[in-house]
């Protein structure tokens, strides 16, 4: 939901430089060049996505030995008692959190999925670092 990552912009100067080559090689006949470059390329890009896959599913297990909650961070799932840490490993930082310290706890608002100004459709309410509930609209 609100993961960031700079994979994005590389692949956008990884494709960038990809057109700007395929574009030279098109102009002296090379179009089977262009193929094997071509597949080459998506074939390096779906490596990457898979090491990246199974690389965040060991950090998951290794982080949290409950088979149980590491399952449930992977599935991008909340549940009341989840901790603030888990919950951003299962869906990420929040767009926006509303903060009001007490003098006993300290009550959060993280709100995910924005749909206008100050309007988001999840937010999910922790006390104290740990989820007692969210309300999520359609």
């Amino acid at each position: 939901m609100a993961r960031k990552s700079s994979s994005g912009m590389v692949g956008l100067i990884f494709i960038g430089i990809f057109i700007v080559v395929a574009g030279k090689i098109s102009e002296s006949d090379g179009w089977g060049v262009i193929g094997v470059i071509t597949g080459v390329a998506i074939g390096i890009f779906f490596i990457v996505q898979v090491a990246k896959f199974y690389s965040r599913i060991k950090y998951i297990k290794s982080k949290y030995p409950d088979p149980e909650i590491a399952k449930r961070i992977l599935a991008g799932h909340i549940w009341q008692g989840q901790t603030s840490e888990q919950l951003i490993d299962s869906i990420g930082w929040p767009l926006d959190i509303d903060r009001k310290v007490l003098k006993t706890k300290k009550k959060e608002i993280w709100k995910y999925n924005s749909q206008g100004k100050n309007r988001y459709g999840l937010r999910i309410t922790l006390e104290n670092d740990v989820v007692i509930g969210w309300d999520k609209k359609a």
